[in-house]
């Protein structure tokens, strides 16, 4: 697979050259940096080899599924450009969060940076090549996105519509690819060391958001039934918008249409992304190599943060709320801190609340707003019930991180059962960062449909703890931040989540009939959760996490 991978850019070596790198170098390194992921996938347990060595595969058919359904909405559309202009935006908006999301570490690691720097290496191999395995991962995953779009477009356009669709792709990876390295020298240039590190967490956090806040308030406000006869004009600043080259391109072949606008559209398709990624091997990749020595230099003298949160009354009234055995409470104070610490959780973990908010707004978009009659509803529940998507995201975050090698630790403390530490990390996580948030929303929740709410608020708080937990404890039991992202995206994550997802759906509309049956009828679920959380807390736990389980899915050399 990887020879094969490699093949690839032989008949692009004299590009290579000519931005400055060694083309032999350049693929060695390529082939390095591969061999690592795929060691990497392959895990550390018993059975993670056969897990993980799938996993590719697996993410590619979780995108082509995903595909599916962007392609249900492009199947109603007629015009040839309006078709082609939603795909490529699409694959664009999903590209830029690919990149922001999964691939930032790998553009600003500089981890191999000792290994190969003392090498004589030449020019801008080492950059190229990083770049180049970000781009082979992002072509398989816009291949991917888009392989029921070209099956659709040789339907209603062709086969040599889709031929010339799927050129389109590669050339909106590479644009994609440019636009993110300008975007990271850009912020390169507003900070350097732990600044620029906290700068990139927090703006990936934000595009996040923001590309999910895009994406549900366009579906709402689109008009289903002006989708089959939509038509994209073409006004000036059209020529300028990316999705626009390549949908111009494409239409042109589709209808033989080689007029003055269509032409335009293919010189733009086909000059811009290749110039473009010339423009950043040549150019751009120097500047970019000399902001990241300044980062790794800026990491070694980073000033030491003093963790001070663990003597505050929140935490103290955390710990008396949630911990009960003594044994919880190390692991209880480790999380507490690690979660405040840990950018790659933040960033797995954060956007989850924005998603959250801008679920809970899209239940009032494009309907009349009337107070009264929201106050007489039952809407606050779809609220309260919104926040178990914390139940995956929480659980699924603790996973992720760079300590593979600090986990010898917890294997030197004297405990008979290791559950003990998953539930004090699992509480810690959920008492610093969920709770805050919960309460906010369910003091305002309070204000507009009074105090009758309040056991409504308590049920639903006791759902998502026992949802949250339980997906917790019945996944993988590796100590926090001790697990590379590759190997979470892997086995059989997909069904669980949506196995607790349908769990979670039963409760709630237990919940929602019961509280039309007779006014306070919720308070009669409080028994049932409070003996489902003693049982999953004080039996299941014990049951699902020992040492032999832990010691088949954790390192500690």
């Amino acid at each position: 697979m990887i020879q094969f991978l490699l093949s690839l850019f032989k008949p692009f070596r004299w590009f290579i050259e000519k931005m400055g790198a060694d083309y032999n170098q350049f693929i060695r390194i390529l082939e390095l940096k591969l061999t690592m992921d795929n060691r990497r996938m392959k895990g550390i347990g018993n059975n993670a080899k056969k897990e993980t060595e799938n996993a590719l595969m697996k993410q590619s058919f979780s995108q082509i599924m995903f595909g599916i359904f962007f392609a249900m909405f492009l199947i109603m559309v007629k015009s040839p450009f309006t078709y082609y202009y939603f795909a490529h935006t699409f694959l664009m908006a999903m590209m830029a969060m690919m990149i922001i999301s999964e691939f930032t570490s790998i553009l600003f690691d500089t981890s191999e940076n000792v290994i190969i720097q003392p090498l004589p290496i030449k020019g801008n191999t080492i950059s190229l090549a990083r770049n180049a395995h970000v781009l082979l991962y992002l072509s398989l995953m816009a291949f991917n996105l888009s392989v029921i779009s070209i099956i659709v477009a040789i339907v209603k356009f062709g086969v040599v519509s889709a031929l010339a669709f799927t050129l389109t792709i590669l050339m909106n990876v590479l644009f994609t690819l440019f636009l993110a390295n300008m975007l990271y020298l850009v912020l390169m240039r507003l900070a350097s060391g732990e600044k620029l590190k906290n700068l990139l967490m927090y703006f990936q956090i934000f595009i996040a958001i923001a590309f999910m806040l895009f994406y549900q308030f366009g579906i709402n406000m689109v008009d289903k039934t002006h989708i089959r006869d939509m038509v994209v004009p073409v006004y000036w600043y059209t020529y300028l918008l990316p999705p626009a080259f390549f949908s111009g391109l494409v239409e042109s072949f589709t209808s033989s249409i080689f007029d003055r606008q269509h032409l335009i559209f293919m010189a733009e398709a086909l000059i811009i992304p290749i110039a473009a990624i010339y423009f950043t091997g040549k150019y751009l990749t120097p500047v970019f190599n000399r902001k990241l020595m300044d980062l790794e230099q800026g990491d070694r003298v980073s000033k030491i943060k003093v963790e001070t949160a663990r003597n505050s009354f929140w935490y103290r009234m955390m710990l008396g709320l949630f911990v009960h055995r003594q044994e919880e409470t190390a692991p209880f104070k480790l999380v507490w801190i690690m979660t405040g610490r840990e950018r790659m959780f933040m960033q797995t973990f954060l956007p989850s609340l924005g998603y959250i908010v801008i679920m809970i707004a899209v239940q009032f978009l494009g309907k009349s707003f009337d107070l009264n009659e929201i106050v007489h509803s039952y809407k606050y529940l779809g609220i309260l019930y919104a926040f178990v998507f914390i139940a995956t995201t929480l659980p699924i975050s603790l996973l992720n991180g760079n300590n593979q090698h600090a986990a010898w630790i917890f294997k030197t403390v004297p405990l008979t059962s290791p559950a003990c530490y998953f539930k004090g990390f699992i509480k810690g996580a959920f008492a610093r960062f969920f709770i805050p948030f919960y309460l906010v929303l369910s003091v305002a929740i309070g204000v507009i449909w009074g105090y009758k709410v309040i056991p409504d608020v308590l049920v639903a708080l006791m759902a998502i703890y026992l949802i949250t937990t339980l997906y917790y404890y019945i996944q993988n039991p590796t100590f926090p931040f001790a697990q590379d992202k590759i190997a979470a995206q892997g086995g059989t994550a997909f069904l669980k989540i949506m196995g607790l997802i349908a769990v979670a759906a039963v409760l709630g509309f237990s919940h929602y009939f019961l509280l039309r049956w007779f006014n306070y009828a919720s308070l009669l679920l409080i028994p049932v959760y409070l003996s489902a959380i003693y049982y999953v807390n004080r039996v299941l736990v014990y049951k699902k996490i020992t040492w032999e389980t832990v010691d088949a899915v954790n390192s500690y050399s």
